[in-house]
């Protein structure tokens, strides 16, 4: 530039300066009674915040507004400037961010407002120079109070007109609005930015995470539909060894032990996977992760042999003294098994569906099946303790305060037959499906052909047979003994079945190891007699490991390293046949009572299902085995000389 043209330059800008100053000069005094700290005893100027622009002729004094404007308050409230010890400030940006509420918005800079407070009558001046009419926001009330703190951050329920200084501009707010559509008593009486903090926009950063999820969460955005239930309520009570998700209170580090808190107040939930920090589960609802990693992934990488490895203590994550159970070892088990079972005395039945030897959780069990269950399905998220380890199946939101056969009762009490497999629809929660049965339907002539044949028995009303009705699911009062009702847990475990010395698992889910020592040995008969109760109660079961082998069709429920010995232990030795054959389940079940057995007349035990369908009768295939001919019809046997009469009707199955 040329010496000619700076000297221009020069004439131009003092020029400026001095219509300018005679500008500042002619305005009004009271424009000008700028009161501390903004003003220039502070350091404080004009032309520090303002911008005087000179355009056709005019002079312009401008404030910058949205993020320019925040940029311009930081020049001096900030960690090193004028305004150090006000340092944390932020625009307050809502409506998705579509929306910058900016500072000028809220307070006057030159002069406190004086306001005259409606509830109290008092008159005096607004706080941290708090407008009394807030601008740029059409919706907002008049007049805006901030006289004390903190009280007037909001007023309660029974206190309109609703204009504390949180409440003035609100009206799409989950709490605190300036009408009467929304809760006046969340947190009432506290100061709002202890949550709700100024650097942070006032969303709710700050505080604790109990605080706000004490109550419902809705942000007006949809997502979810009617905002976030209020979780707190959901976490059980009692002392800290009785939690099992955090420590002698409930508070945020315990809370991020699980959450990801990177993207709150999105509407979604974001978990962190207990041993890979970048592995984020994302969702709205657990439905949404319908694969692997799935929350039974999530679940299962805390819940195994290593803990939380991403966190200090994995085996300690929520520092309260309750290490993780392995339950992830439990679904190690391989058994993939086409249900059919028996042995070479009576033959054998099933339904051919793909049974896992644990529930099946992951895709892969899930393909094989086509039954599906994920750990929030009898879990709750929040309210699992030591005291309540399950839920609701139905509302896992609420703890279970049934008995434990109630429980499974809720899902294992569905479906009629191998048409009709399912649990039943109305009392379940969400995305629990029974198998997929693909097996043989009743052929078109209605005459049962198509259960003649192996595997039998398929579709019979099953009074007492295992698992109940016609499904073979559901059953009621086990064992039917006086005085006895078995916990189905005592033989199932409800994760899986696995152990080192048997890596496939027993089908079922029947225990690792079984003890039968609690119960009466009800297989004594003094004499050789069936007497029936009362039983001898000097006798018990025994206990130890359990291995159910299956080979081939033949599946071992009797021998003495097997399920039924545990509780039984002189039923072997009880009936000179029952030391041939350990096909126990062919003849009995769950919900058998006591002298009842799957073979006899309706009403008392099964009905075939020529019965069901019309047909006369129906002869089930003799089936071979090691040279031994076992024969089955509820009709008829195929060797009997009145084929009009059931076998039982002559023979007494248990003296043989």
């Amino acid at each position: 530039m040329t010496k000619q043209k700076r000297g221009l330059t020069m004439i131009r800008f003092n020029i400026f300066q001095i219509l300018l100053t005679g500008i500042l000069i002619l305005l009004p005094i009271n424009a000008l009674t700028v009161e501390s700290p903004h003003e220039s005893s502070n350091g404080v100027n004009c032309q520090d915040c303002h911008q005087f622009i000179l355009t056709g002729g005019k002079l312009v004094i401008n404030l910058p507004r949205g993020n320019e404007q925040e940029t311009v308050c930081k020049n001096c409230h900030n960690p090193a400037g004028l305004a150090s010890g006000m340092s944390s400030i932020s625009n307050h940006v809502v409506n998705n961010g579509n929306t910058i509420i900016d500072c000028g918005s809220c307070h006057d800079p030159h002069n406190p407002d004086t306001t005259l407070d409606p509830h109290t009558g008092i008159e005096a001046v607004n706080l941290k120079l708090i407008r009394g009419k807030a601008r740029h926001v059409d919706t907002a009330l008049d007049l805006a109070i901030f006289q004390e703190r903190p009280a007037n951050f909001a007023f309660d329920e029974n206190s309109p007109p609703w204009n504390g200084i949180c409440q003035t501009c609100h009206t799409q707010t989950a709490h605190h609005t300036n009408d009467n559509s929304t809760d006046h008593q969340h947190e009432q009486g506290q100061d709002c930015t202890s949550c709700h903090t100024h650097e942070d926009g006032f969303m709710p950063s700050g505080g604790d995470c109990a605080g706000c999820h004490s109550n419902p969460q809705n942000n007006g955005d949809g997502i979810p539909v009617e905002g976030r239930r209020p979780v707190v309520e959901e976490f059980p009570t009692g002392s800290a060894g009785l939690h099992a998700h955090y420590g002698s209170e409930l508070n945020t580090d315990g809370c991020l032990v699980c959450h990801s808190v990177g993207t709150h107040m999105d509407g979604y939930v974001e978990l962190v996977d207990p041993d890979n920090s970048s592995l984020i589960y994302r969702f709205i609802s657990p439905g949404d992760l319908t694969s692997d990693p799935d929350l039974s992934s999530f679940c299962s990488h805390c819940h195994d042999d290593d803990g939380a490895q991403r966190l200090s203590d994995p085996a300690d994550p929520f520092g309260n003294g309750n290490s993780p159970a392995n339950i992830a070892v439990r679904f190690s088990g391989t058994l993939q098994w086409d249900e059919w079972y028996g042995d070479w005395c009576f033959g054998s039945e099933g339904t051919l569906r793909q049974v896992n030897s644990h529930h099946d959780i992951s895709d892969s069990d899930q393909a094989w099946s086509g039954a599906k269950i994920e750990c929030l399905n009898c879990h709750g998220a929040h309210n699992a303790s030591a005291d309540t380890p399950i839920a609701d199946p139905s509302n896992q939101i609420l703890t279970w305060s049934g008995t434990i056969n109630e429980f499974c009762l809720t899902c294992h009490y569905g479906g009629n037959g191998p048409l009709d497999p399912l649990f039943p629809a109305d009392a379940l929660g969400m995305n629990i499906s029974g198998p997929a049965v693909a097996m043989r339907g009743l052929d078109a002539g209605g005459n049962c052909g198509a259960y003649n044949m192996s595997p039998w028995w398929v579709d019979y009303t099953w009074t007492f047979s295992p698992h109940g009705s016609d499904s073979k699911r559901g059953w009621e009062g086990y064992s039917g003994a006086p005085g006895y009702e078995l916990d189905c847990t005592v033989c199932h475990d409800p994760h899986g079945s696995y152990s080192d010395s048997n890596t496939l698992g027993n089908p079922y889910m029947i225990r690792d190891f079984v003890d039968g020592t609690q119960f009466v040995d009800d297989g004594v008969r003094p004499g050789g007699a069936w007497t029936g109760p009362p039983w001898d109660n000097s006798t018990l079961g025994t206990s130890g490991s359990v291995v159910v082998t299956i080979t081939g069709t033949e599946v071992d429920w009797g021998s003495s390293g097997s399920l039924c010995i545990k509780c039984h232990a002189n039923w072997l030795s009880a009936y000179d046949w029952h030391a041939y054959c350990n096909g126990c389940m062919t003849c009995h079940g769950h919900g058998q009572s006591w002298d009842g057995n799957d073979w006899g007349q309706a009403p008392d035990n099964s009905t075939n299902c020529s019965e069901i369908s019309g047909s006369s009768s129906s002869s089930l295939t003799t089936q071979e085995s090691g040279g031994v001919k076992a024969s089955g019809s509820q009709s008829s046997c195929t060797y009997q000389e009145n084929p009009g009469k059931s076998c039982s009707e002559c023979h007494d199955g248990h003296r043989w």
